[in-house]
């Protein structure tokens, strides 16, 4: 199903309107908004025909999952963004897909996002009476994906500092796993934050990036801050995550070797008391030791001081 909503200038109100009802040519101050996230292929086909938009910006926009991206033909330009959608890091499901055609009097939006609370911010805002420009509305919507991100990064902050907490006093596997799945939810993020921030970037020192003819440079420049920011701190959430498994990896590597030191210090005492007591279970006719009265005590004093006189050896050497 496609939603048209036009704003007439005379009467400055917002109408409802079929795509057949729109005029030829759209009026400077009139604004169109074509809502397509519940239309089927053919309906968005047919919006998009009426507006002349290139065949390779129609594949690219009409794409249910697609990496940022910004494309510009002559009179319109494609932005697609990728916002965050679940509650917090613990999993990711999928990602808040924002698909936009704009030019000076029309924008046309597929918005796919399963956070009914995120979807509502991602949606234009329509104000009888009120006309803003599309450039409000697009600047709208590039500041609820980047806001997506921030609250759950800056809870993340404290969720990160309470593990790291338990891992130093109390690390098992279940919070390794954890602390697993944070990293791969964050190198997720961090890869649809670059796409977004250098899309910003590039917009600052292009002089014909198709942003500067919605946008002046300050705002560009806020909008690549922003995206900026919050790929810094999932570098350094990943960074610290990483420092976390390999403090983890590493104390439990000290420890299996502080338990294979014990057993091979106990080993390396028993060797030479189990040879002589092999010696002495050979069943030979004749063994001279058999026959002295004091035998059996003084193989057992030259064990006891084998012993002994090994353990002291390991801690004059520092290994016990």
């Amino acid at each position: 199903m496609i939603s048209i909503h036009y704003f007439e200038p005379e009467s400055q109100s917002w109408h409802s309107r079929s795509l057949s009802q729109l005029p030829k040519t759209i009026p400077a101050d009139a604004r169109v908004w074509i809502n397509l996230t519940d239309a089927s292929t053919d309906e968005q086909l047919n919006v998009l025909q009426r507006f002349a938009i290139m065949p390779t910006i129609v594949e690219d926009f009409s794409r249910q999952r697609h990496p940022p991206k910004l494309e510009t033909q002559t009179d319109f330009t494609l932005l697609i963004l990728r916002g965050y959608a679940d509650a917090d890091f613990s999993e990711y499901t999928q990602s808040a897909q924002v698909n936009l055609l704009y030019s000076k009097q029309v924008l046309i939006s597929i918005v796919r996002c399963h956070n009914a609370a995120l979807l509502a911010q991602l949606t234009p805002q329509m104000v009888a009476g009120q006309s803003p420009t599309i450039a409000e509305w697009v600047k709208q919507l590039i500041l609820a994906v980047s806001a997506s991100y921030l609250e759950k990064l800056i809870n993340f902050e404290d969720e990160q500092s309470e593990l790291e907490d338990a891992m130093l006093h109390r690390g098992n596997d279940e919070q390794m796993a954890l602390i697993m799945r944070y990293r791969s939810v964050l190198r997720k993020i961090n890869r649809n934050l670059a796409y977004q921030k250098d899309i910003f970037s590039d917009a600052l020192y292009e002089e014909q990036n198709p942003l500067l003819k919605q946008f002046n440079s300050s705002e560009i420049r806020d909008f690549y801050e922003k995206f900026e920011r919050l790929h810094s701190m999932t570098d350094l959430y990943y960074d610290q995550l990483s420092d976390l498994v390999e403090g983890y990896l590493s104390t439990t590597s000290h420890q299996i070797n502080e338990r294979m030191k014990v057993l091979t210090i106990v080993s390396t005492i028993f060797i030479p008391l189990t040879f002589i007591a092999g010696i002495y279970g050979m069943n030979f006719v004749y063994m001279p030791e058999l026959q002295m009265p004091n035998a059996y005590f003084l193989v057992l004093i030259a064990m006891a001081l084998g012993g002994v006189g090994g353990l002291i050896w390991f801690k004059i050497r520092g290994w016990w």
